[in-house]
């Protein structure tokens, strides 16, 4: 019984900070791979940035489109907030002027690569959660 109040009056002790976990969530989401640097996971995160600019590049290589969320439609929200989530590559990409073309031969394939970078970037900021929290070592 004692053992068990030590170990959660050490586990509690490690918990860090919401200020420095919503940093932390918030660098991984920006840039990909930001947040496993700043946990000194240096390997993980230019593994997980190259992995992730590179699908975003393709993605856009092939002509894929950004989804928006003027057509009412559920997916294409829902398509729109998993772009949105590879960080500021998406705006950045808007920002200079691109907008896919939707009658070049691989653009669906396009735009699912759009989509899984920013899915993969959503399981890279979940990966600097647990790591920060301590669960994953």
């Amino acid at each position: 019984m004692a053992n068990k109040a030590v170990q959660e009056a050490v586990s509690a002790k490690a918990q860090p900070k919401m200020s420095t976990l919503v940093r932390l969530c918030a660098a991984a989401w920006l840039v990909p791979g930001l947040g496993h640097l700043l946990l000194g996971r240096k390997w993980r995160g230019l593994i997980l940035c190259a992995t992730i600019v590179v699908m975003f590049l393709m993605g856009i290589a092939m002509q894929g489109e950004f989804f928006s969320t003027s057509s009412g439609s559920y997916l294409q929200t829902l398509g729109y907030f998993g772009e949105l989530c590879v960080g500021v590559a998406m705006p950045a990409a808007r920002f200079f002027g691109y907008a896919g073309d939707p009658l070049f031969v691989c653009a669906d394939y396009g735009t699912a690569y759009l989509v899984a970078a920013g899915m993969l970037n959503v399981l890279a900021i979940l990966d600097v959660y647990d790591i920060a929290m301590g669960r994953k070592p």
